[in-house]
């Protein structure tokens, strides 16, 4: 099927490019995101005459990906849930879930859960990768974090840190057990060294 697009769309064209594609793909997505319009001579004078206002539209949507980019970008995204002992969550985290606590953060509602791309269903805390594309130029890969706690999340993010205080803790403890045999040692030697002066 010939469609006429009226969004910059990765690996498919920019405004205004007749392209071929499925039926499937034109008819299931690209028609009614409004991201192509069907190919024929009265649909193409139709488009020359609004092309202006796709342009602006598109203009105005990168404008707005960029700017909830410049907010989020380099931050980590934290989902709170509850969740059984060996870390299975009771329900699951969807993109739905994800966008509110983007727009929770930027502050605005300007992301929908269908600009949110997971790799795999999120059924476990942990960490994970997803992909926000609000425009075909303006994609973004961010971290996210679901777990039971904030302390927990911390630990998720960044296990750097849960390592270096676990050897701290070690080496204190290993500290203390030395303590411990040199006391008992001296105990030791001065009970015989008592037994032996008697």
């Amino acid at each position: 099927m010939r469609v006429i697009l009226t969004e910059v769309i990765n690996k498919l064209g920019k405004i205004g490019e007749v392209v071929t594609v499925n039926n499937g793909y034109a008819k299931n997505f690209l028609i009614p995101k409004k991201k192509a319009i069907c190919f024929t001579d009265a649909n193409f004078r139709v488009f020359e005459s609004k092309k202006a206002e796709y342009e602006k539209l598109n203009f105005k949507n990168l404008d707005l990906a960029n700017k909830v980019k410049t907010k989020i970008e380099g931050k980590n995204i934290i989902i709170i849930q509850n969740a059984s002992d060996d870390g299975r969550l009771y329900g699951s985290v969807n993109s739905g879930v994800i966008a509110n606590s983007i727009n929770e953060i930027i502050g605005e509602k300007l992301v929908s859960r269908g600009e949110i791309f997971l790799k795999k269903p999120i059924k476990e805390i942990g960490a994970y990768e997803f992909k926000l594309i609000m425009h075909s130029e303006a994609e973004l890969n961010l971290k996210l974090a679901v777990a039971r706690s904030e302390s927990e999340a911390d630990n998720i993010l960044h296990p750097e840190k849960k390592i270096a205080k676990e050897a701290e803790e070690r080496q204190e403890e290993n500290n203390e057990n030395e303590a411990r045999k040199k006391n008992t040692r001296k105990t030791f030697r001065k009970k015989r060294e008592d037994e032996i002066s008697e």
